[in-house]
């Protein structure tokens, strides 16, 4: 099925490149914060993974998110979003597309002191649809400036600030995230993370995940995440399972 060819792809590509020894791949998955780490350069990684949704008590939902970044330079990252989404309640269901969202990752300062490591990451929601389904009548952005603090060799700690233009309707929000991590191994580290959106026009959103990514090999890694958008796993909660690869190694 087309929701699966990515995945596909990524296992058929395990092993390729380089065989010299490369840094261990540095995913912005599966958490809800973005990294302040860019892709190498001239370098492609994809990040692909299913997601598990209950929205509400008749609501669910199936994603299968895919991004794609190259490293243009060594402060420079271009990147494409595509989405497939199936949304099902008492009503029926309906699946397809998600508009294609593009976005640019620059590095504008290294950690310094007790100055963070800082990277501004910009998502531009394009008015553009395969879907009907999955409309796109406005111009949809998101401004984030993703922040790392270093603060010994095994603990991290990420934190991003944002604004958020909705491309259904318009309105301005704001989000921010706060992430403690811990590389267990150079190749596999742990996450707990608060993440939540914030409008005058609607009441705020908080939310929480915890979850892990393991590197089978430098350019290979595997993720796992669960958590609550709303704090309130009765009701609202996900659980999300990915890939990621990077070519040359």
């Amino acid at each position: 099925m087309k929701k699966y060819f990515y995945i596909g792809t990524l296992l058929l590509l395990i092993g390729q490149g380089s065989t010299a020894q490369a840094p261990v791949i540095n995913t912005d998955s599966p958490d809800q914060s973005d990294g302040s780490h860019i892709v190498e350069k001239k370098h492609l990684q994809v990040e692909t993974g299913v997601q598990f949704s209950k929205q509400d008590e008749v609501t669910k939902e199936f994603d299968n998110i895919t991004l794609i970044r190259y490293g243009v330079s060594k402060r420079f990252e271009v990147r494409l979003i595509n989405q497939y989404s199936n949304i099902r309640d008492d009503s029926g269901s309906v699946a397809g597309l998600q508009p294609l969202t593009i976005s640019f990752k620059n590095l504008l300062w290294w950690q310094h002191g007790i100055l963070p490591k800082v990277t501004l990451v910009s998502y531009f929601r394009l008015p553009l649809t395969l879907n009907k389904l999955f409309p796109a009548d406005h111009f949809g952005y998101t401004f984030t400036l993703a922040m790392r603090h270093q603060l010994n060799a095994k603990w991290k700690l990420y934190s991003n600030f944002g604004v958020t233009q909705d491309q259904g309707t318009t309105a301005i929000s704001y989000l921010g995230t706060a992430e403690l991590n811990y590389n267990v191994t150079d190749k596999f580290s742990t996450y707990a993370e608060y993440f939540g959106n914030y409008a005058t026009h609607t009441p705020a959103s908080n939310g929480m995940d915890i979850g892990f990514i393991y590197a089978l090999k430098n350019n290979f890694a595997v993720d796992m995440a669960l958590g609550s958008p709303t704090l309130n796993l009765g009701l609202t909660k996900f659980i999300s399972l990915g890939v990621a690869l990077r070519v040359p190694n």
